[in-house]
């Protein structure tokens, strides 16, 4: 971005770049560790396993838990750091871990106790799973608190801008649940040996993040406070209220699947949506780094820098999420067949879908981080609120009309009416034309993926086997993809910064 200092323009794309080799190796782990679980459960013990896990407190129903304090901590803390105030910063930092971890104890308590009771019914468990599912529900409670502090410490260190740091915290984490899990599964450790594996792994994954945090800032703890903590609950509240529509619309699918259909239907979802999450992976790295920026720039008052990063921002994110997007719909049959075995065919057409979901839902993705890192979440709620209504009633009714295709559907329906309302909101913040934003961020990147989509189509066409088809598509469909970029949608001024910010990355670290 031309007017930007140039340490904090390496710190975006130090941590761009750090959040999009996390979630690469996130996928790469989910690739491995799926199918190796899928096998050691069978199928209605990993269905039901996905279930209980939608209540994570990562990214499932105990992730509202923090009562939207996460993101309040991120954008205070990024507000006192960007004009030195360290007493500041960590004085957020102190006051959202006691937060945090007051109610995980909370909601852990809540969750143990009522837990055991409703999900074997709710989830509609088989009766020999019934007494594993109670005991892994009370496991899974105390990991709720664990994962809170976790999530308390990458709010904190996304605050100050050390994305790198938070991401790392997020991987190591997620690789080490996922290896115990696969490994004690296989083991034959069943629902109960899975739960109790997770918890150990997340236990290791708190202590790591509180160890960087320290790193970081080295007396953080000791000025917690109550007008610190007045102050992220303020904010928070409004998180609180939006961050449940983010949560139910990403587990209403799975919840709605399976109360209708049942656990086994679970898993052709979990396959499809595991997939799906390849290219969401690509779309959160490429515009995570925007929340804690645009509270930094919003914090200094620099609207044109605000405007680029909307615009320079949805761009970037949008070239490197849709060649993945679109590869991944027509090669989905081969994947799952490669991935899972050919019994699982039927997942390929939902993968479809749920692709189709992502790419509609990508340009909105940076203007979301920065409405709310500017303090316009009350803009996103608004909008969140109508989609996931639709949504839901969608979802609610095509399931029975379609199967498990219809909660896809569903979400397409609601992202029709998404993509426009929130688009113009975040034009509005930044003095911006929404046709100007498509033009110049959106209109790219789906033209870059014309080439690409015929020459992965021909590929697919070809009497291959399932393996070579992924590997040829993938490396013809990467070649086309780059040259027709590099050639026609990025500018040679844009293709110097590119690689001036490499070259920069090479020569030294980026201090921020």
């Amino acid at each position: 971005m031309t007017d930007a200092p140039r340490p904090f323009r390496r710190r975006i794309f130090v941590n761009t770049l750090a959040v999009g080799a996390g979630n690469l190796w996130s996928i790469v782990v989910s690739v491995i560790a799926l199918p190796l679980t899928l096998r050691g459960l069978g199928t209605d013990a990993f269905g039901t396993w996905v279930l209980l896990s939608t209540f994570s407190a990562m990214t499932g129903w105990f992730s509202l838990a923090d009562l939207g304090i996460g993101a309040a901590t991120t954008r205070e803390v990024a507000l006192k750091a960007s004009v030195d105030d360290r007493d500041g910063a960590r004085g957020a930092v102190a006051s959202s871990l006691v937060l945090f971890g007051g109610l995980g104890v909370i909601f852990a308590g809540l969750f143990a106790w009522i837990g055991p009771i409703t999900l074997p019914t709710l989830f509609g468990t088989p009766t020999d799973l019934v007494a594993d599912l109670q005991f892994a529900i009370v496991v899974y409670a105390a990991q709720v608190l664990v994962d809170q502090l976790t999530n308390a410490a990458e709010a904190a260190l996304d605050g100050l801008q050390r994305v790198d740091l938070s991401r790392s915290v997020d991987a190591i984490r997620r690789t080490a649940v996922a290896v115990a899990v696969a490994v004690v599964a296989l083991a034959g450790g069943g629902l109960r040996g899975v739960a109790v594996a997770s918890l150990a792994s997340s236990v290791f994954g708190a202590a790591v993040a509180l160890m960087f945090l320290h790193r970081q800032e080295h007396r953080w703890w000791r000025s917690p406070s109550r007008r610190a903590m007045r102050s992220l609950i303020a904010y928070g509240k409004t998180i609180a209220v939006l961050q449940p529509l983010g949560v139910i619309q990403r587990q209403m699918d799975r919840l709605i699947v399976g109360a209708v259909l049942g656990p086994a239907a679970v898993t052709l979802v979990e396959i499809a949506t595991q997939i799906q999450n390849g290219s969401t992976a690509i779309l959160v790295a490429s515009s995570y780094a925007a929340a804690p920026a645009s509270s930094w720039v919003h914090a200094r008052e620099e609207g044109g820098l605000l405007r680029e990063l909307l615009v320079r921002g949805t761009k970037y994110s949008l070239l490197l999420t849709y060649p993945v997007t679109v590869g991944a719909i027509l090669l989905a049959p081969d994947l799952v067949h490669v991935w899972v075995g050919p019994s699982y065919a039927a997942a390929a057409g939902l993968a479809a879908l749920a692709l189709l979901d992502t790419m509609v839902s990508a340009p909105m993705q940076v203007s979301s981080n920065i409405l709310i890192g500017a303090g316009r979440a009350s803009d996103v709620l608004r909008t969140a609120v109508l989609t996931v209504a639709i949504n839901l009633c969608a979802s609610l009714v095509l399931v029975h009309v379609m199967g498990a295709a219809g909660v896809f559907v569903g979400t397409l329906i609601a992202l029709a009416f998404f993509v426009p309302l929130l688009g113009r909101a975040a034009c509005r913040l930044v003095d911006l034309r929404p046709a100007e934003l498509f033009r110049a961020a959106v209109a790219p990147a789906l033209l870059a993926c014309v080439p690409l989509a015929v020459a992965v189509g021909l590929v697919v066409v070809a009497p291959l086997r399932p393996l070579v088809t992924i590997l040829l598509g993938t490396l013809l469909g990467g070649l086309v993809y780059v040259g027709v970029t590099a050639a026609f949608v990025l500018s040679p001024a844009e293709r110097e910064e590119i690689r001036s910010m490499f070259r920069r990355r090479r020569a030294g670290p980026a201090d921020g």
